[in-house]
């Protein structure tokens, strides 16, 4: 009776470490994000866009510090701002780099061809 009793409170013991083990924890990366919505400008054919998205892509493997980058349709802002670009940062150092970067000056004669001026663009520091 004892016996059975121990293998009851060490089983009882493993159950219990394993959900804690196996809860989910979610936590703040501490990397910076750049996003930018905009509004391609009247005309715009949609090769014109994919070539923003490729030249984002070219950027993002040139400029040190970029991590990740997504690109496609802004959902919840209506007509005014539909595409969207977001670029993850190593830290605020690399967003500081990227602005004077030479792939930054070229992706911009490609992006600014294609966007009505008024983008909006905010940038958050992970906690």
């Amino acid at each position: 009776m004892r016996r059975l009793l121990s293998l009851m409170i060490a089983g009882a013991l493993l159950f219990g470490a394993g959900v804690l083990v196996g809860q989910r924890t979610v936590t703040g990366e501490k990397t910076l994000i750049h996003a930018i919505s905009f509004k391609p400008v009247d005309g715009a054919t949609p090769e014109q866009i994919q070539e923003v998205w490729a030249a984002t892509r070219r950027m993002a493997a040139e400029v040190p510090g970029i991590k990740r980058i997504w690109m496609g349709r802004v959902t919840n802002r209506g007509p005014a701002l539909t595409h969207g670009i977001v670029m993850e940062f190593e830290n605020e150092a690399a967003l500081k780099a990227y602005a004077p970067h030479p792939a930054h000056a070229k992706w911009e004669e490609i992006y600014f061809k294609v966007r009505t001026p008024g983008s909006n663009t905010i940038d958050v520091v992970g906690e």
